[in-house]
């Protein structure tokens, strides 16, 4: 289960692959986060729409410009970020749109924005630092399943979502068609009988002198109509609210769990008045329920002994007994991919960690450089990977990466990333452009044959240890943290690339600096700076930045065990929601 808080974050650059790289990523997230159809949907169609309108009209030169996209869950809400430093444009600023006298007046395009608008719970816009930044917010979805009861039902946004985007219907000469103009007949207003499974199609005459004697209960608040173990004496019949029928023992206000409702209309306590034993499950009145109550005398003497009343109570108990069969199967169901999912989870960690150089330290024998590496696993195993290894007796390859996603596919995409890798890096190459073709075949073959738009984010660097020279290669990760020797510990300058997976064709860019003695690299995951403490608050790039400045003249072991021991004080008892992955590079020269 995921946490309730969360912060995911993606960079663009403004060309066409943006649209279809922001649609996959989103649709990856809203899978692994549990979000619904519903929600995944608007979130990709607004995220669509408004990356669209940025690659195609926020710009007015050709060079490269970041979108910056960030989704950012809390335990009621769901949040789009979308920012760029585009011209400055507010579309809360745009008029709503008029519908056309005629459908030869009416024209193409237009309506993304007024999507968006309509297909989010909020909008919001401004203008920060040169920059546009719309955010869209949602109610997150109830993570309660079938077995959970009804989720609630938002009545206020779905009334605005069917009026959303309507014009009106006109006749040939121009006059509108009202909307509750439809033929119909006015329908006798009820009593609560007529709602009543239990008494369908049994004459009123028979049974509404009966009921009238019969106490009708309001309950204002949560109350326990029934409880296992306990004899009872009535059956109770839902005129208004909810019962909650729980096998095991509820928690009174958390209406949580596995249980059966009973709607208006049904009844519980049937059985035990029939068997005559007492009642087997919790029956739970929601607030503002109305009961009414039914005594066991009345039952068999009165109601019982009509042909039609039986007939309905049989079918109800039929229906009842579906009803818990399907929840014992669904249950059995649940156990078994739990154990599979426990099963999975523990295959994962062993590819992870099978895959990974774990020595301390990783090069003992090679006396210029002081290389460390740590992976610390979340409870849900993430992407996370981390290499090292010589090519030759002075170069150095080192890379780092997250790939999307969760579990099972998140590891075998891990392990077909760095086969990859190390088969590409280990080719037998000259110096010149051999950085360039190993992102270039790495980017290459994750795109092709991707039928489930995965994708990984990556930096790889070549380092000689001759002479401090450090190349490297940047797809959409963080950016590694510099600390020279006698400086403070800055973000290294590397090229604005994406991610890997997504485009077959991408060009990257490389970047170049050159390591002195003493100098330290440190390679991380975004599992340390969106670590986050129980106030959704992130560990961020500032703490990591003063973490390693407490680290100079330290070694890379000592600052991997500084950056695990600041994460792990800032989050405390908050659970870990990804993994935290180190590698440290600190440069100490050839004699």
């Amino acid at each position: 289960m995921h946490s309730a808080h969360a912060r995911r974050s993606l960079r663009l650059i403004n060309d066409s692959g943006a649209i279809s790289a922001a649609s996959a990523w989103l649709r990856t997230l809203g899978d692994s986060f549990e979000l619904g159809s519903e929600l995944t949907f608007r979130l990709d169609l607004c995220a669509s729409e408004l990356v669209a309108n940025i690659v195609n009209y926020a710009f007015e030169d050709e060079a490269p410009h970041t979108i910056a996209l960030d989704l950012i869950l809390e335990p009621q809400s769901v949040k789009l970020a979308v920012s760029d430093d585009g011209r400055e444009f507010d579309p809360l600023g745009l008029p709503d749109p008029v519908a056309p006298a005629t459908l030869e007046q009416a024209s193409l395009g237009g309506l993304g924005v007024h999507l968006v608008r309509q297909f989010a719970d909020q909008v919001s816009y401004e203008r920060v630092s040169n920059r546009n930044q719309v955010t869209l917010a949602w109610t997150r979805p109830s993570r309660s399943g079938p077995a959970g009861g009804r989720a609630p039902i938002r009545r206020g946004v779905e009334r605005r979502r069917k009026r959303a985007l309507t014009f009106p219907l006109l006749r040939t000469d121009g006059t509108q068609v009202a909307a509750n103009q439809r033929g119909s007949k006015e329908r006798r207003a009820l009593g609560f009988i007529s709602r009543i499974e239990l008494f369908r199609d049994v004459p009123y005459a028979l049974i509404e002198g009966m009921l009238a004697h019969c106490p009708q209960r309001d309950y204002p608040d949560e109350y326990i109509v029934l409880a296992p173990g306990v004899p009872n004496e009535n059956v109770a019949l839902v005129l208004a609210g909810r019962l909650r029928v729980h096998l095991d023992s509820p928690h009174t206000g958390q209406p949580a769990g596995d249980f059966m409702s009973v709607m208006v209309g049904e009844c519980a306590g049937e059985l035990s008045i029939i068997d005559g034993e007492p009642a087997s499950a919790w029956v739970i009145a929601e607030p503002g329920s109305r009961l009414l109550m039914i005594d066991a005398n009345t039952f068999f003497s009165e109601l019982l002994p009509l042909p039609r009343v039986a007939r309905n109570l049989l079918g109800m108990m039929a229906t009842r007994m579906r009803q818990s069969n399907n929840q014992a199967i669904e249950r059995m169901r649940s156990s078994m991919l739990l154990e599979r999912l426990q099963s999975e989870m523990r295959t994962a960690q062993d590819i992870q960690s099978g895959m990974l150089p774990m020595r301390s330290p990783l090069f003992p024998e090679h006396t210029e450089i002081d290389c460390e590496a740590s992976i610390q696993q979340a409870r849900e195993v993430g992407g996370d990977f981390f290499d090292a290894f010589f090519i030759d007796e002075k170069r150095l390859f080192v890379a780092i990466g997250d790939v999307c996603g969760k579990g099972m596919p998140a590891a075998l995409l891990m392990m077909r990333t760095l086969t990859t890798l190390r088969s590409e890096a280990g080719r037998k190459q000259g110096q010149k452009g051999h950085l360039e073709r190993v992102m270039e075949r790495i980017n290459r073959k994750l795109a092709l044959n991707n039928d489930r738009l995965l994708f990984a984010s990556l930096f790889i660097g070549l380092l000689d240890t001759g002479n401090g020279n450090f190349r490297f290669a940047n797809a959409g990760h963080m950016r590694p943290v510099l600390l020279r020797k006698g400086e403070s510990a800055t973000l290294l300058k590397v090229p604005c690339n994406p991610i890997a997976g997504i485009d077959p064709a991408i060009d990257y860019a490389l970047g170049e600096t050159k390591l002195g003695r003493g100098d330290l690299l440190l390679l991380y995951t975004d599992g340390v700076t969106e670590a986050e403490n129980s106030r959704a608050e992130q560990f961020g790039e500032a703490q990591l930045l003063a973490t390693m400045n407490a680290q100079s003249g330290g070694s890379a072991g000592s600052a991997i065990a500084a950056v695990r021991e600041a994460t792990h004080a800032f989050c405390a008892s908050h659970p870990q929601a990804d993994d935290i992955t180190l590698l440290a590079l600190k440069y100490l020269g050839d004699d």
